[in-house]
This record gives structure tokens, C-alpha cells and sequence, in this order.
């Protein structure tokens, strides 16, 4: 049996890779003639591969438009909006501009349809996670006849809902509100979750959460979420054994230094070229997957200075775990 560990902090660079990935905005800076005086990291990409001159970004079928572009934002006090198709390939339906003028400088804000492809994925992926926990615990209501037994959950699904949507309709990054918390206490809140997933996936559940002294910083919907994203991930790794055959365990563990929270499952588990892609953004082995959940999951854990660890073994299962620091006595 060959057993693949891999645990790491999400690195400086990794960080960079993931947030220049889900990133949108393409930032120039022109002369008149369109020559390129100062950009973001994502227009450094098309300045590397194309030059310093915006019309070489477009095949010479779409120069025309470009520069009629730049002519219409220096002859516009406004801001002036335009779909330009531009040298790249796979990036949708082109990329839309919005560009204004101040004192000869043209000053642009480009945005890849591919790029907002990739934002309305995670957008429904994170969406998905709470309608599906109200879906489940809604079921189990007209099923037990007693709807004010989960009334609570349910409303607490919906207020994250809300937080997901001011999130993102913002575009800008989640602020993370930390409080002090004893770890086994936040473990053991997760098991209603846990339970109504395995329920109505009908999976068993096993669980074991161990008491800690010590209390860890943690924004709660959040650590929430990557539970949810690790035991749908988990769920769906069972779908091809039978139905008295599918096995999930949760634990609580303390460490030297901080609290373990782990979720194993008794699927196919991975290969070593697949968990080495584990984790990186928008990489899925799913038919239907965006690839974004673990990337998330494994950048919320970075936050909140905790470490990520996924362990497979191929025919026996997978485990997939984070680890939060105890908070220090000083």
C-alpha cells in the first residue's frame, strides 16, 4: 500500500498563482499612439507575449477597431466601454475594456470573459454548499413532521448565503472576523452539517472530537465552508461504492500546536500525479467540478495561519485535514 502525504502552508507564491488567476481586472496605462507606459500583472502578460504597443494585442483584422477605441476615448470626457477581440486564445467572447482619458494619458481596465467565467464558477460553487446543507435539513423536516428543530440551521445557511452574495457582488476579497474560540466547541458545531450530507447521501458517519484546553482564532463561516467544501468532496469520492459500503469519519485532534480537524472517507483515494495537483485552482478530476473548492478551502486555512494536508491511498481512501494554531498565552 503506497500512502501520499503532502501538508504545506499555501506559499507566497501559490498565493500569487491563485489570486492572479481569479483575479479579472487587465490595468493599462497608454500614451495616445497606444503605447504602453505602466500595467498590472495580468497586462505584463500580454505586454511579455505581445510588446509594448496595445494594438499588438489584436490580429490585424481587429487594429481598426482598437485604435478607433482609443481615438473614441480621447475624444470622450467619459468612460467609454467597448468588447474588443483581441490575440489571445480561449478567452471567450474577447475582452471588454472600459477606458477613460486625463491629460493625454488613456487609462484602461480590461476584463476576460474567460476570467469571469471562472468568478460565476466560484460563485456557484459556493453558493452550492449552504442551498445544499437547506435542502437536506428541509427534507429531514417533512421526513420527521418537526421543521422548528432545524429552524435555526436553516436560517443560519441563509445568513451565509447573504454574506457569500455581499462578498462577491463587492468583488472584493471576504473579510475575515476572527474570535476566540475553543476548537472542540467549533468541531462539534459541524456535526449537524456532517450528518444531514451523509444522511441524505446515505453514508455512514463516525465521529470522534477531542476536548482542548487551548482556544484557536477563527472566523467561523468560514472554517464552516472549507467542512462543507472537504465533506462534499468526500461524499462524492463514495459515489461508486454501495450503498452499505460508504463510510465517512470525522475527528477532532489536538496537536503540539493547534487543533486538527480531519475528514476520511473510504473511496478510491488518488494517485500521486493527481494529489499533486490537489488544491491548485481549477484543477478537477470531476466531470462537472470547477476545481475551486479545495483551492479555496486551502487558502481560507492559509489566512488563518493554519496549515492543509490531504493523504490518499489508492483502493483504501483519502484524508483531508487542516490545522488551526492555538492561540499563544502572550
Amino acid at each position: 500500500m503506497t500512502i501520499i502525504y503532502h501538508e504545506s502552508f499555501l506559499s507566497v507564491s501559490e498565493k500569487d498563482v491563485f489570486e492572479n488567476q481569479l483575479s479579472m481586472e487587465i490595468r493599462l496605462t497608454l500614451a495616445p499612439n497606444g503605447t504602453v507606459l505602466d500595467c498590472n500583472k495580468n497586462g505584463k502578460i500580454l505586454v511579455d507575449r505581445f510588446g509594448r504597443s496595445f494594438l499588438n494585442f489584436f490580429p490585424d483584422e481587429s487594429v481598426g477597431e482598437a485604435e478607433d477605441y482609443l481615438k473614441s476615448i480621447l475624444d470622450s470626457e467619459e468612460v467609454v466601454a467597448a468588447l474588443l477581440h483581441d490575440r489571445t486564445r480561449d478567452n471567450g467572447v474577447g475582452t471588454l475594456y472600459n477606458g477613460f482619458s486625463k491629460n493625454g494619458t488613456i487609462f484602461l481596465a480590461g476584463f476576460q470573459t474567460t476570467l469571469l467565467t471562472h468568478l460565476a464558477a466560484e460563485f456557484v460553487h459556493e453558493l452550492r454548499n449552504p442551498l445544499a446543507v437547506i435542502k437536506g435539513f428541509v427534507q429531514l423536516s417533512a421526513l420527521t413532521q418537526d421543521f422548528y428543530k432545524y429552524q435555526g440551521t436553516i436560517l443560519s445557511e441563509i445568513d451565509r448565503m447573504h454574506s457569500l452574495l455581499d462578498s462577491f457582488l463587492k468583488l472584493s476579497k471576504k473579510n475575515i472576523m476572527m474570535q476566540k474560540i475553543p476548537p472542540d466547541k467549533l468541531c462539534s458545531s459541524m456535526i449537524a452539517l456532517i450528518s444531514s450530507e451523509c444522511t441524505m447521501r446515505k453514508v455512514d458517519l463516525d465521529y470522534d472530537v477531542a476536548f482542548s484546553e487551548n482556544a484557536c482564532n477563527a472566523d467561523i463561516s468560514m472554517i464552516k465552508q472549507v467542512v462543507l467544501n472537504i465533506t462534499r468532496n468526500a461524499l462524492e469520492a463514495l459515489d461508486g461504492k454501495g450503498e452499505h459500503e460508504r463510510h465517512i469519519f470525522f475527528r477532532g485532534s489536538v496537536e503540539d500546536k493547534g487543533y486538527r480537524f480531519a475528514i476520511s472517507d473510504n473511496g478510491p483515494g488518488m494517485e500521486t500525479c493527481i494529489l499533486k495537483k490537489i488544491g491548485q485552482p481549477f484543477f478537477t478530476t470531476k466531470e462537472n467540478g470547477t476545481g475551486i473548492g479545495l483551492s479555496l478551502s486551502k487558502k481560507i486555512v492559509a489566512e488563518h495561519h493554519g496549515s492543509f494536508c490531504v493523504s490518499s491511498a489508492v483502493g483504501r481512501g483519502t484524508t483531508i485535514s487542516f490545522l488551526l494554531p492555538f492561540v499563544s498565552d502572550s
